[in-house]
């Protein structure tokens, strides 16, 4: 069983971002059992820590991607279990080439643009079992996009708003239901999204109304940018 005391001093440490909001997915976790969660984003572990309260006691197995987990096994590693498995990958390449069993939550936390998120939902959603979640920090910037490459890049919720096909923008959101999602926003710390999907017939119409052939185009670009700036 996770030390409570030790994971809540590891979350207040200044360098993890999941502020509040980690005691809400903690409290979604911990009432979930034989579940499978995955974390796309690792960093230092913080979301995987979280997700892994209860793991063994409940039977739920927990997993990450990355490109590097450096972090993770200086910081965060300590507290998952020993089945924890680390996917050193790319998020949208690892949806792409999933084969195994799907996921009752995967938490979404990479780089935080719009065209990475959707790129990510498009092979990801194809994952997630009935009535599962998909969780997206740091859907609550304030200020205007990044700029990337000389483009200014729409952040997270203009993903979230644009997938689900929401009445307004999430940000505007407390909580949101209709025949095939249940979401719900919360603002603080750089904002956390959950978003339980109903049917999973639903995810044909999400991936309706958006061009995605420009959606990996710039993503693409994106990622060049990103991991080759020179």
């Amino acid at each position: 069983m996770t030390n409570l005391t030790e994971l809540r001093n590891f979350i207040n440490e200044p360098h993890c971002d999941l502020g509040v909001n980690a005691w809400v997915l903690a409290d979604l976790v911990k009432g979930m059992k034989n579940a499978r969660f995955i974390d796309l984003g690792v960093r230092l572990g913080a979301s995987s820590a979280i997700m892994s309260i209860n793991a063994e006691d409940n039977n739920n197995k927990v997993c990450g991607c990355d490109l590097m987990f450096d972090g993770f096994q200086k910081q965060g590693a300590r507290f998952v279990n020993e089945d924890y498995t680390c996917y050193m990958a790319d998020s949208v390449t690892l949806g792409k080439d999933w084969d195994e069993d799907p996921f009752d939550i995967i938490f979404v936390d990479t780089i935080h643009t719009r065209e990475q998120v959707l790129a990510e939902l498009y092979f990801w959603t194809n994952h997630l079992k009935e009535g599962g979640y998909l969780i997206f920090h740091d859907s609550h910037w304030t200020g205007p996009g990044d700029t990337i490459g000389d483009k200014k890049w729409e952040r997270v919720d203009v993903a979230i708003t644009d997938f689900f096909n929401l009445p307004k923008s999430v940000r505007e959101i407390d909580v949101y239901e209709d025949d095939d999602v249940i979401v719900e926003h919360h603002e603080p710390s750089f904002g956390m999204t959950f978003v339980k999907v109903k049917t999973l017939d639903a995810i044909a119409r999400f991936k309706e109304g958006i061009d995605w052939d420009k959606v990996f185009e710039d993503r693409n670009f994106l990622n060049n940018v990103h991991f080759n700036p020179d």
